[in-house]
């Protein structure tokens, strides 16, 4: 990555996180060279190629995914609009910026609040029913669907010492894998997906700007 591109990563990955946690962030490197404009997301939200490589605690590790990631539906901006007061509430809630739940947000479910997985999840943050009863949400709810999704990641932020890519794994495959791998697991789908919500945050950052 050319330090232009690393530079842009570093600085939207400087946005995720607001208050303490930001400065935690910034004290242990997690803003390293990330992935930005590593993966390319087609019209029906398959992932149809991914960079060559993604940053995980142990370094730069290749992605090489064995076929893409599941279709979501297609984004609008009347989605969007209609999402971005939530997160915004929910990020206020839980001291976490909106620019990284509506940047998760778009890759479950391109901001859907009706959306549901083969696996059962549901809503703008694709909550399973189990998680959102343990914390105490209705997935069904978009307000308390993304209230539940910024309460889930700020676990996992603070599971795994406010490192943003391992909490992103985490909210993907589950922080168990995360901790049986050291790091972001070799599932392609969790690896692409990592790669994807960080390829947001860098993309929209620049573009905001």
């Amino acid at each position: 990555m050319d330090g232009r591109k690393s530079g842009m990563a570093s600085q939207a990955l400087q946005t995720l996180i607001s208050g303490w946690a930001l400065a935690a962030i910034l004290a242990s490197g997690a803003c390293g060279p990330a992935s930005a404009q590593v993966i390319e997301i087609g019209p029906s939200g398959a992932v149809t190629h991914t960079g060559p490589m993604v940053t995980t605690d142990k370094g730069m590790t290749p992605i090489v995914p064995d076929r893409p990631v599941p279709a979501a539906p297609r984004a609008s901006a009347s989605r969007l609009a209609a999402a971005a007061p939530l997160f915004t509430r929910a990020g206020q809630a839980v001291e976490l910026a909106p620019q990284l739940l509506e940047a998760v947000s778009y890759v479950e479910s391109r901001f859907n609040a009706k959306a549901v997985s083969p696996k059962g999840a549901v809503g703008l943050m694709q909550l399973r029913p189990e998680t959102a009863a343990e914390l105490g949400y209705d997935p069904h709810n978009p307000e308390t669907n993304a209230r539940g999704g910024a309460t889930y990641m700020r676990q996992m932020l603070a599971m795994f010492d406010n490192n943003v890519e391992l909490a992103l794994a985490a909210y993907n495959a589950g922080p168990q894998a995360v901790k049986r791998y050291g790091g972001v697991p070799p599932y392609p789908e969790t690896r692409a997906y990592v790669a994807a919500v960080l390829d947001y945050m860098a993309r929209n950052s620049v573009e905001s700007k």
